[in-house]
């Protein structure tokens, strides 16, 4: 027998992708996120991107995430990556709240 197949639910905008990998992220990941440099993304999502596309089945089924990431892409003028939109937002977000400042 074949193992039964467990519905989950999808992310279908970035924000829901960009909450739910959030919420599974610690906070010394999110704290190391928020003060990489734009340039630095792109790394991460060579390492991780994958993951994303295949957990959140962009390729094979998620068509609401996928063409909203590609609208995003094509309207910031970025190249059409739809997991490293996914990344950059992540990113943004975490600049609002989890960017360590000094303290004097």
């Amino acid at each position: 027998m074949f193992p039964k197949i467990v519905d989950i639910e999808l992310p279908i905008t970035i924000d829901d992708a960009v909450t739910m990998l959030l919420d599974d992220l610690p906070l010394l990941d999110r704290t190391r996120l928020s003060s990489m440099t734009p340039d630095e993304l792109d790394l991460i999502n060579r390492l991780v991107g994958l993951h994303i596309a295949r957990d959140f089945l962009l390729w094979s089924g998620n068509h609401e995430l996928l063409h909203a990431c590609l609208e995003a892409a094509r309207n910031s003028g970025e190249e059409a990556d739809p997991t490293l939109v996914i990344i950059r937002a992540m990113w943004e977000k975490l600049q609002q709240t989890h960017v360590l400042r000094l303290v004097r």
